[in-house]
């Protein structure tokens, strides 16, 4: 989970030597995770704990168009959890905390009850990040790398984020972003889209590589085929 999801870091205190604990929750499409990390005065990061819980908010999202109630509960009980989890290191203000949803949250019909509902239960306030704002935690989540790597650092970059809603597609051209765009190619987007088809493995695969082409098919114009391009895959979906 990137760094870039923490809350935005306080001025520092002066005088004030003790990190300040902080944490972040994405609920995505496969699961709902929480990273727990400390931010010193010079602003630094360290991680200290994280937790996954599985919920296919998604299987709802990309199949019924909304959340089901079963689902929402089922991400209040895992909440709940969190915040006692959270409580243990004294992360108890909302200034310590974010929370954000992608995907699956933010094509639902129902997101407006469903980010209540949090609320209500739990005294998260959901932020459903649109497209934009992810390309920038994405590219900020990976520019120190970039810089690290002097081959890389002014080098033409794919960077590709393979997701259960969507794949995330940043191109950098020493540099700087020159392009970047949200595919609705996520893995258990395409395969609640095929499982309802009945056909045969074979024929399957045609469909999805004929849709994965559709999709992308207007790539060379943002990224020059005839260049040397790097490629990097990023998300668990693509480990």
């Amino acid at each position: 989970m990137p760094d870039s999801f923490l809350p935005m870091s306080s001025p520092p205190i002066p005088g004030s030597v003790s990190p300040r604990p902080v944490a972040v929750i994405d609920i995505g499409t496969n699961s709902i995770r929480m990273a727990i990390a400390q931010i010193d005065p010079q602003g630094r990061v360290s991680m200290i704990e994280s937790l996954s819980q599985g919920v296919r908010l998604g299987k709802d999202t990309f199949i019924r168009g909304e959340i089901t109630r079963g689902t929402t509960e089922e991400c209040v009980k895992v909440l709940k959890t969190f915040r006692k989890k959270l409580a243990e290191y004294q992360i108890t203000r909302p200034d310590q905390i974010r929370v954000v949803a992608t995907s699956a949250v933010r094509e639902a019909m129902n997101r407006i009850a469903f980010v209540d509902r949090i609320y209500v239960a739990t005294g998260f306030n959901v932020e459903a990040i649109e497209e934009p704002e992810v390309h920038r935690i994405t590219y900020r989540s990976i520019k120190d790398q970039l810089l690290s790597h002097p081959e890389l650092d002014e080098a033409r970059v794919a960077i590709a984020e393979v997701g259960g809603g969507s794949t995330e597609l940043l191109y950098v051209d020493g540099g700087n972003v020159a392009y970047s765009h949200a595919y609705r190619l996520g893995a258990l987007r395409l395969h609640e889209s095929l499982e309802s088809l009945r056909a045969t493995q074979s024929k399957l695969r045609d469909i999805m590589e004929g849709e994965i082409q559709r999709q992308l098919e207007t790539l060379p114009t943002h990224i020059p085929p005839d260049r040397k391009v790097e490629l990097i895959a990023m998300g668990g979906d693509a480990r």
